[in-house]
């Protein structure tokens, strides 16, 4: 346990010194939001890749396949497909459009406090997700290492967000974001030369063959399958909706740096992705599916485990203080995104009308970081039992339902109106949150609430509520067309703007 906290303590030492350097020049709203649109591209890609690998990847998918088999491997097939996307479809015009948020993107087609309220605080209901998972996958690792009750961990790595956000802005968690890729990728490489040499040397000798107790308590069926399909789609659209993964796109100076950003991101998380079906299987066959289970119902502990019966408690300390790297990375990250919903669009643009100044803005900007912490904290505490891959999977359906099409559809669609914008973003929320609250995570046996059945099958609502988001912006922009006033700037502009630039 010494060696354990004394290479976290360590880590956290790093990191707090990165903020305590980018503090002297988190000076202004550029700084704090978007480091001045200053970052390099290939260290974007870097921060980028950091902002996706989470918790939920390095801690839930490899449990869900040490636990369930190749099957828990769905949740990341289609990460490359998605950003492959972003590269194609949004990343250069986001560039172009926006300043620090995804509101202003879409602000500069449709102007209106009511639809920027509207993309405000489906910002902060995204973040606040995801937030909730890096809480849960830090408050359990720090549990499982120092012993201490899962609400004080959780409360500690609280203020650590806050402090890195609130002094070190953008710039800061860039940096610490570049870093903790850096040792992901080592420990993740670390565990995979480990196993091969124990189960090896070929790759397939470790996934093969499928032991008997992982393929027989998997049963497939036609809900299974169409699950499946959900949350591929979840994964595939959703990152375009993601907010404190988009705002990484305003952090370069143009477009063509945006572009490099995305594919040295892309190569990075498609290595890292296509490893994590032999470490889970390797913890399979280091443990067995029954005491990872046991650790963590959902096996949310598996690596660690697997760290532990392969290289002692020295590795075991080492991906312990990597994976709560990471969770503190991406917890500032969604942090940073929030909180510029909050000050930039609900304060200023919302609140004051567009004349909040400056330091006003960055004043209110740190302060309702603090705010967002103990929410999200709070939220952690009932979700402690979640696998992390799920809540992720979630957080990625309601990004894809709602601000995916009205980014899309703002600049690429000239029928397009603030009405449609806003009955997407309304409507898109209502249904993916109202269907996951009757699905089997909620409501039944597996569910939170027992007692009573679940109405809609799916554990994840994105075969649903993507159709529906598309559909509420297709007939509220029909409905819209009546009113001069919803058309927004000229369609021809924006056309202009998202391929050139201001």
């Amino acid at each position: 346990m010494g060696l354990s906290v004394a290479i976290v303590v360590a880590i956290i030492g790093v990191t707090l010194g990165i903020t305590y350097l980018a503090a002297k020049r988190n000076t202004s709203t550029d700084s704090h939001y978007v480091a001045e649109g200053q970052v390099g591209p290939v260290g974007n890609g870097l921060a980028i890749s950091g902002d996706y690998v989470s918790a939920a990847s390095f801690l839930g998918i490899t449990g869900m396949i040490g636990i369930a088999g190749f099957s828990g491997f769905y949740y990341a097939t289609a990460v490359p497909l998605a950003y492959l996307l972003v590269l194609l479809i949004i990343a250069e015009p986001l560039r172009n459009l926006g300043r620090f948020t995804l509101a202003d993107a879409v602000a500069a087609r449709f102007d209106g406090r009511g639809l920027r309220a509207a993309l405000a605080v489906t910002t902060i209901v995204i973040s606040a997700m995801y937030m909730v998972i890096q809480f849960v996958g830090a408050g359990l690792l720090v549990q499982a290492l120092l012993g201490i009750k899962f609400w004080v961990a959780v409360i500690v790595l609280g203020l650590l967000m806050v402090v890195y956000t609130m002094f070190g802005g953008m710039l800061a968690t860039t940096w610490v974001q570049v870093l903790k890729t850096g040792l992901l990728l080592t420990g993740t490489a670390l565990i995979l030369f480990l196993v091969l040499a124990k189960y090896g040397p070929s790759p397939l000798h470790i996934v093969e063959p499928l032991p008997d107790s992982v393929a027989s308590s998997h049963p497939q069926n036609t809900t299974k399958t169409f699950d499946i399909i959900s949350q591929q789609l979840a994964l595939a659209l959703g990152v375009m909706g993601l907010p404190h993964v988009m705002v990484r796109f305003l952090t370069v100076k143009d477009a063509r740096a945006a572009r490099k950003s995305g594919v040295v991101a892309l190569w990075i998380f498609s290595a890292f992705y296509v490893v994590l079906p032999f470490v889970g299987y390797g913890a399979i066959r280091a443990l067995g599916s029954d005491a990872i289970a046991a650790a963590h119902p959902q096996g949310n502990l598996a690596v660690v485990q697997l760290a532990g019966a392969l290289g002692g408690p020295a590795l075991e300390a080492v991906i312990i203080g990597i994976t709560l790297a990471t969770i503190l990375a991406v917890l500032a990250g969604v942090a940073i995104a929030t909180s510029g919903a909050f000050a930039h669009d609900l304060y200023t643009h919302v609140v004051k009308g567009g004349k909040a100044t400056g330091e006003q803005q960055l004043k209110v900007a740190r302060l309702s970081l603090l705010g967002i912490a103990i929410v999200a904290m709070f939220l952690a505490l009932g979700a402690k039992g979640f696998n992390l891959g799920f809540l992720a999977n979630v957080a990625f359906a309601v990004a894809a339902s709602t601000s995916l099409p009205v980014l899309l559809l703002s600049i690429y669609w000239r029928g397009f109106n603030r009405v449609g914008a806003t009955w997407a973003l309304v409507g898109g929320l209502a249904v993916s949150l109202g269907l996951v609250a009757i699905s089997p995570n909620i409501l039944g046996p597996t569910g939170l609430i027992h007692g009573i059945d679940p109405i809609f099958p799916l554990t994840i609502p994105a075969l649903v509520s993507v159709p529906a988001g598309f559909l509420l912006a297709y007939v509220g922009s029909l409905v819209g067309r009546s009113r001069p006033e919803a058309a927004g700037t000229d369609f021809a502009e924006i056309e202009r703007l998202a391929l050139i630039g201001r």
